[in-house]
């Protein structure tokens, strides 16, 4: 054997043998350029689970309901319904600067293209807020998106609610009661009688396009989105052009006041009170049912626009109102028959929507029976595999995010999240909140997450002293242990590698952090494409 050949082979011996002793003493925790990063573990476990197609190209997106008691944390009771999928954030002692960070988070964790925020206009005048859905709230979530960083991730649409921001908000202006009666007349354009376009524009949408602006709007043809919520029964007088010339003096008014010129998805009942709308209109939904259809296709335009929800549940003395969720199986099923057969634009209800059963956000931990979910992250990961990112490249899980947390507690003094984790605000980059006070024994694990070919994994940690270690466990399989130095603090942050992991194309993981030793805190970790 030639010379040269025997000391490559001693090289790759050596190479080798440091890694083996980077594993051991944590080496690659500290950024090393070892064998942490460079050499992958193999990982040939995991599962296949129904996602979308790379030739899909549909927009996914979901409604977002900030109704006071959303944004405060409860009550949350609902006319002696019981109420299901609480959330793991209750925003009790938070402020709603908070509770907006902590939702574009989920937001982006899930993947869509847009949220659909739920407005409802406003009384002139009032406070703010002037109820749930006051667009000039909306300050605080363009302020979120922009100290998260997700600018580029997540837009804006407006869903508006057009029997509470034209109906109700007509008769608290004009009755000082609000409510649905007298319903609202859409032939009455300056609001002498019972109606007025200035709820529609000057009271709402108009402070829609003054709080988002341009560049945080989602647009369809390089036009603004909006969703527009049935006319139905809460008015009168929506034929013979009325509510085509509604929308055309919104569209007129857009355009001159801010060059937007919005792209109107109505739901059907405009179109059956008053044909004339087609000319205005630029999409049409026909929402779902309850019990069925759980999702619908509609049709227009040249486009087909769906609608769906993962669940429903409104059960009183009166009402008896259920979608049974069927441990994920009834979302997954719907965005197959959306987004999956190729729809245009799909909308999901309800991100927040806890009213009625319908919530996609993070779950407080509990069993199915209380929650109606297998896992907190139940619905956001299964939005995601049905997003444009199945398979994000640089994938961001938050600290306090986990399905699963095992081993001793410390409590959490923050008061917004889950009790069995020390969770407090963060000062990192970001904002936020991270765990801290972990102490060894505990653990964190998070379900079926998409990580697929080479996936370098990375750890924001924060610590006063050295000693602390870790290490990822995927599918029962180890990684490095992880040395964790002296940060210099337990708000001063720095980044490790964690070691590097080659998995199946196409499949989803149970990914585990155990901590060996404590004396750290954790903000979020992440699996990057190599």
């Amino acid at each position: 054997m030639p010379k040269n050949s025997v000391s490559r082979r001693k090289h790759r011996l050596l190479t080798a043998l440091l890694a083996v002793a980077a594993s051991v003493i944590g080496l690659g925790g500290w950024g090393y350029a070892g064998a942490a990063a460079s050499t992958p573990i193999t990982d040939t476990g995991g599962s296949v689970l129904p996602h979308r197609s790379s030739a899909v190209t549909g927009a996914l997106g979901v409604t977002f309901g900030f109704e006071d008691r959303t944004m405060a944390g409860g009550p949350y009771e609902n006319q002696g319904a019981t109420i299901y999928n609480y959330p793991m954030y209750t925003a009790k002692t938070a402020t709603t600067d908070q509770f907006w960070l902590d939702y574009v988070e989920e937001l982006v964790s899930a993947g869509v293209d847009f949220v659909g925020v739920d407005t409802r206009g406003f009384v002139p005048g009032s406070a703010v807020p002037n109820g749930g859905g006051d667009p000039r709230e909306l300050t605080q979530l363009v302020n979120a998106i922009t100290k998260a960083g997700a600018a580029g991730k997540l837009k804006i649409a407006a869903f508006d609610d057009v029997p509470a921001s034209l109906t109700d908000k007509k008769n608290q202006v004009k009755h000082h009661t609000g409510g649905y009666t007298p319903p609202f007349d859409m032939a009455d354009t300056t609001g002498a009688g019972e109606g007025g376009y200035q709820y529609l524009w000057d009271n709402d949408l108009k402070v829609f396009y003054q709080v988002v602006p341009d560049s945080m709007l989602y647009k369809v043809d390089g036009r603004p989105l909006v969703y527009l919520w049935g006319d139905g029964s809460m008015f009168i007088n929506q034929g013979n052009g009325n509510s085509a010339r509604m929308l055309q003096y919104v569209r007129s008014q857009a355009q001159s006041t801010f060059t937007e010129n919005p792209y109107f998805i109505v739901d059907q009942a405009w179109l059956k009170n008053d044909p004339a709308v087609s000319s205005v209109a630029d999409g049409e939904d026909d929402w779902f049912g309850v019990p069925s259809p759980t999702f619908t296709n509609q049709a227009f335009n040249g486009h087909t626009y769906g609608a769906t929800a993962p669940s429903f549940s409104f059960v009183n003395s009166s009402h008896n109102m259920v979608i049974d969720p069927q441990h994920g199986k009834t979302l997954v099923d719907n965005l197959r028959s959306t987004v999956g057969a190729g729809d245009y634009i799909t909308l999901v209800e309800g991100f927040s929507d806890w009213l009625e059963g319908a919530a996609l956000w993070r779950t407080e931990a509990g069993s199915y029976n209380v929650t109606q979910r297998d896992y907190p992250n139940q619905n956001l990961n299964i939005m995601r595999r049905y997003s444009r990112t199945p398979f994000p490249t640089d994938l961001t899980v938050q600290a306090e995010s986990a399905d699963v947390v095992a081993g001793t507690t410390q409590g959490s003094p923050s008061g917004v999240y889950r009790s069995d984790l020390d969770v407090r605000t963060t000062t990192d980059t970001g904002s936020g909140w991270n765990v801290q006070n972990i102490v060894a024994g505990e653990s964190e694990q998070w379900n079926e997450v998409p990580l697929q070919g080479t996936e370098n994994l990375k750890v924001r940690v924060a610590a006063p002293a050295s000693g602390a270690r870790f290490q990822f466990v995927i599918d029962g399989v180890q990684g490095p242990v992880v040395a964790v130095p002296s940060t210099g603090g337990a708000q001063v942050w720095q980044t490790l590698d964690a070691g590097t992991f080659q998995f199946t194309p196409g499949t989803y993981h149970t990914v585990q952090i155990h901590y060996l030793a404590g004396g750290v805190s954790v903000n979020w970790w992440q699996a990057v494409s190599a």
